[in-house]
């Protein structure tokens, strides 16, 4: 559960930075743009004004213009001027003084009253000269050019780092969606996986505890024991059986507690759980002149949860009262309900366990170091049901009985079901 908290929370982080590098690289691409348009009117200017220098240095042109000016009924010289020699002339020095400071586009100019728009459209896009021999300006007459390919020669402008840009900002969302697709696969697939690997062990447990069961009952009879050959076999079974019972325990520890969450939101018969996991052990019970009992007044009790993963958490719980019990085991398993809660305490006669280790013994890997564990193991079955319990919503608990043993009490949130 947190390596998947973890991998979930890294894919996070990683969709957020590349969102966050797709801002920037947003943002800088505007701010390349708004500094080149800058650029481009700073250099419209300046040719501007050099134009108008020139201009009014060239008495032809002067005079075409101050005609021009002074003609009534007008608002504008290209209306007048646009096919006369004067009107090719200002637009080839206009147009050298452009070029000069690196600016080779169409354009469109007109010498006209201030505010005029019959020709010149879209502000940002005007630019107007304020001092052409203060001639124009005391007449309300402005210089003005207009370029129709102004933003595209912005962006040419920019040229490889725009274009480059567009495709890495494409290339990361792309990035970003095929990443979040493949995690959800990938989950997907584990999730199967784990599901099948839980549902295997689950269903390897309670053959192979009576296997061993009927391995040992075979080793004690006399006729297996007289004989070399029966008694060799029998000794092989149990062996197998050790190895491969460690070999399920471990899939089942790598993998339970990985399961998707999924599928534990599923309604649940706590009751009919119990009384499976009873009768699974009732044979190993009763090879050990001992008993299991199952205490309730309820029929049916739900939960929200897993039905393999809680018989898992029971059957471990059970397998260790018989595992470390040296007595004739009495487990008793008592359910009940108290307002919205189903408690479960299951109760043993065994030799129990110190008080100051209760707090350690749902630890990972954790085994009592005594005379009285003997018993084969890894220290994961608590662990189990511990983990098992708390993906549920519920919790679990361990108290030593006045009389002896352990007390073993899982408390879990009760639904109602139809």
């Amino acid at each position: 559960m947190k390596k998947e908290r973890f991998q979930l929370l890294l894919l996070i982080l990683s969709l957020m930075s590349l969102m966050a590098l797709v801002g920037i690289q947003v943002a800088w691409t505007v701010r390349a743009a708004r500094m080149q348009e800058n650029q481009f009117n700073h250099s419209v200017r300046m040719a501007i004004n050099s134009a108008t220098d020139n201009i009014s240095e060239n008495k032809f042109l002067c005079e075409g213009i101050n005609n021009c000016l002074f003609r009534e009924g007008h608002g504008s010289c290209a209306m007048i001027m646009e096919n006369m020699a004067e009107w090719d002339s200002l637009e080839s020095v206009i147009r050298k003084d452009l070029e000069y400071y690196g600016i080779d586009l169409d354009f469109e100019f007109d010498i006209a009253k201030a505010g005029d728009s019959s020709k010149n459209t879209g502000q940002n896009e005007v630019y107007l000269s304020r001092n052409l021999e203060h001639m124009l300006e005391r007449s309300g007459y402005y210089l003005s050019i207009r370029f129709p390919g102004r933003r595209d020669f912005i962006i040419a402008q920019m040229g490889n780092v725009f274009i480059v840009s567009i495709i890495l900002l494409l290339i990361v969302t792309l990035s970003s969606i095929l990443i979040y697709r493949y995690y959800r696969r990938e989950r997907q697939l584990s999730s199967n996986t784990i599901d099948l690997v839980n549902n295997m062990t689950h269903a390897f447990k309670t053959p192979l505890t009576n296997i061993a069961l009927a391995a040992s009952m075979i080793k004690k009879s006399k006729e297996v024991r007289s004989n070399k050959s029966l008694s060799s076999y029998a000794g092989i079974i149990q062996a197998e059986h050790r190895k491969l019972k460690q070999r399920v325990d471990k899939l089942l520890d790598t993998s339970f507690y990985e399961t998707d969450p999924s599928s534990l939101y599923e309604p649940v018969n706590i009751i009919a759980v119990a009384r499976e996991v009873m009768k699974s052990f009732e044979v190993q019970a009763e090879e050990m002149n001992g008993q299991i009992k199952l205490e309730t007044k309820e029929k049916e009790l739900f939960i929200l949860g897993n039905q393999d993963l809680l018989y898992i958490a029971l059957s471990n719980i059970i397998d260790n009262s018989l595992k470390y019990n040296t007595n004739s085991p009495d487990i008793n398993i008592n359910i009940s309900k108290s307002e919205n809660k189903i408690i479960i305490v299951i109760k043993d006669n065994g030799p129990g366990v110190p008080e100051e280790v209760l707090d350690k013994i749902f630890n990972r890997y954790y085994r009592l170091d005594s005379e009285q564990n003997n018993s084969e193991g890894l220290g994961l079955g608590l662990y189990q049901v511990k983990n098992i319990a708390e993906r549920m919503k519920g919790k679990v608990q361990a108290s030593s009985a006045d009389e002896g043993g352990l007390i073993i009490i899982i408390e879990l949130p009760c639904i109602d079901h139809e």
